[in-house]
Parts: structure tokens; sequence; C-alpha cells
């Protein structure tokens, strides 16, 4: 047997230090140009062939020599558009941009299981699938791995994310509904201009998009209450000058879901309710939805080999029995598991200090370097439990 706990402890520095190179140098969805040219540098370095999909996405392939199972393992690569505002001593270089939501410690993780996997090959039994994704916080980045058909004859896959809603130490692996699917939400309202002094001659577009912002967050009264959705507005902009009835107005936001069914309801919900509130005040309203990831199932299979790794890397007390979805957070893993049977997990990182606890893509956020060597150990060791020749 691979002592995985023993080769990941001796890369652990490398992986810190590359963790840390990441965070300096982040970069938007699209854009993760310098990212990939590091990830591929190592892959090099391992003696590993890989591919560029999508431009800044990366796949390559360990082959084990013998026969056996397809298994993926994924990690995604982008920053956001945040201001950094946190107590690291490896800082953000990249104005305006910052790995907020751990991506640099999930790419490290996955090189780090890489660089392990990789001294082994001939104690593998099959083929390890590795997958670098961009452009997860855009919500599309998996479709370029899957529209090459990447995603084809794999077995399983298997993926994580750091959480600050978990204490450092816990792996929480769901059963079932992991996380909510992600609708981009836009709705654009046409009114009429006049004076506002003369309002009645106008169709204000400001008060109907004011008006449905606030009717969006009592959604929930109109949609079958077994369906759990959650409608959120994080932008709205309205008219031209200050003493003019604006004739348009735009909201942007998200329409969170927990079932299929759940988001069709909801997204039938908004529209009605745009279009009513829009109608009252003389106005149309153009609602457009985007889908930017599915819901997160894991497959009862996958959600058992999860649970055993997690158990091995953080101790059986620490993984937390639960079938409750881990919130309305969504990630694009989501798409794949559509494709391929999987299973993602949550590597606990709040500690007692309160940065450690804020919200992902918070700019004070701190996410400590030992989530990065927790996951390298736990994506290996899915991949064992598959490909490990006995």
């Amino acid at each position: 047997m691979i002592d995985v706990r023993s080769e990941i402890a001796e890369i652990a520095e490398e992986i810190t230090e590359l963790r840390h190179d990441l965070h300096m140098h982040p970069e938007l969805s699209g854009e993760e140009h310098r990212t990939a040219a590091v990830i591929r540098r190592l892959l090099d370095s391992f003696g590993i062939k890989w591919r560029a999909v999508g431009g800044t996405g990366t796949y390559a392939e360990i082959d084990g020599t013998g026969e056996g199972e397809s298994i993926m393992i994924r990690a995604d690569i982008d920053a956001l558009p945040v201001t950094e505002k946190s107590r690291y001593g490896f800082p953000s270089k990249n104005d305006g941009v910052m790995h907020a939501c751990g991506h640099d410690v999930h790419t490290a993780a996955l090189i780090g299981a890489v660089k392990v996997l990789s001294k082994h090959r001939d104690r593998l039994c099959g083929k390890v699938k590795i997958v670098f994704q961009q452009a997860e916080e855009s919500g599309h980045g998996s479709q370029y791995f899957i529209n090459e058909g990447l995603a084809e004859d794999t077995d399983r896959i298997y993926g994580f994310h750091v959480s600050p809603y978990a204490r450092l130490g816990k792996i929480v692996v769901v059963k079932g509904t992991d996380a909510a699917s992600c609708d981009r939400l836009t709705i654009r309202f046409t009114g009429k201009t006049s004076h506002i002094t003369r309002p009645h001659l106008g169709a204000d577009a400001l008060a109907a998009a004011a008006d449905t912002a606030l009717r969006l967050g009592r959604i929930h009264e109109l949609i079958d209450p077994m369906h759990r959705v959650l409608v959120g507005i994080g932008h709205i902009s309205a008219g031209n000058t200050w003493n003019v009835v604006a004739d348009s107005a735009v909201i942007d936001g998200s329409i969170r879901a927990l079932s299929e069914a759940a988001r069709a309801d909801a997204i039938a919900a908004v529209r009605a309710t745009a279009e009513k509130t829009a109608a009252y005040y003389g106005v149309t309203a153009e609602v457009e939805t985007e889908l930017n990831a599915p819901c997160l199932i894991n497959d009862p299979e996958a959600y058992k080999v999860m649970r055993e790794a997690a158990a091995a890397v953080a101790g059986a007390d620490n993984i937390p029995e639960t079938d409750v979805p881990f919130g309305y957070g969504a990630d694009d893993f989501a798409a794949f598991s559509q494709k391929i049977k999987g299973c993602f997990a949550h590597i606990g990182t709040a500690e007692d200090e309160e940065d450690t606890q804020l919200p992902l893509h918070s700019g004070s956020i701190y996410i400590t370097d030992k989530a990065a060597a927790a996951g390298a150990e736990l994506l290996t060791r899915c991949v064992l439990t598959h490909l490990e020749r006995t």
C-alpha cells in the first residue's frame, strides 16, 4: 500500500509554496494565463503530457500499467474581481483581483495529488484524468472539457472546496444534493421618460425595478413550499439624472434552487412577478436567465469512496453525517457530475479568528495553508481506492 500521508508530508512545503505563488498572482475567469503556465511547467517536470483546453484550462492523464477504471480529479483555477484586504503575508500583486474563494488552495492540492500519483504509475491499474479548470466563477469553465468529450468514458470524478462554514479539521461530505443550481438573472425594464415634476406623463422604470427587487425577496410565497429556492439581487441601475423619470432600469441577481423542479418553479415565479409589477407601473419587463451551474448531486457509490477517504485524512469523528445540502452556493463541478458519477467534499477552514469565518468572496477572508495538503491527500486517496494495485 502506498503511504499517502507520508508522501504528502514530504511535499507539503512545496504545496504551500505553490499556494502562496498562486495567491500572489490571481487571474480572472478566462484570463488565467500565468496560472496555466505554472501548472503546465509542473506537469512537464512530473513527466506528464498535457493539453490546453479552452485556452487557459489544462487536461492531463496518468496511465497506469494495468487495465482498470478511469478516475477524474478536478480543481478550479480562477480568482475574483475583489480587492484584497486580508492579513496574508503573501497578498495579491494584481490590483482588484484576489483568490477570495480558495481556488489557489484547490490548484495547489491537485498538483500535490498529481505529483504523488505520477510517482506510482506502476502501482496503478487504470487511468487518472486530471482537470485544471478555468472560469469556474463565471460558471462555464467545465463546458470546455465536456464539449471536447473529456468526460466521456470516465467512471468517477472527485473534487473539493475549502469552506469557512466548517471547522478546521472537519471534512463535510453530503449525501445526495450538495449544492444549489445557479442562474444569472437579468431583468430589463423599459418605460417612458418625463420631467420628475410631471410623473403622470412618464412611466417610471426605476420604480418598477425597485418594487420588483423587493417582491423577489418574498418569492418563496409564490412557489411550492417544498421547493427550496433563493433569489438574490446584487445590482440595480436606472435613469440618467436626478430630475428625470427613468425610462430604463436593469436588475442583476441570481436564482438558486436545490432541485431542477424548484429551479423551474422559481424562474416562472420571477418572470410572473417582474411582468406583473412592470405592468402596474406602465412599463415592460424582459427577463433573462442563464444557467451557470446545475444542482450538484453526489452519487451514492462515489459518496462512500469520498467519505472513507475523508475519514482517513481527518479521522472518522471529524466527518459529520449529513444529508443536508451544504448551502445555496453553487459550483460548476456539478456540470461534470451530471455526466460522471462523482462526489464533492468541503474541507473546513474556520478557526477561532474572525477572518477565518468570513464568507467566501470576502476581501478579508483568511484560509489556512493546511487545507492544501489535506485536499491533496483527499484526492489521492479517492484515486487509489479505485486504481491502486493490490
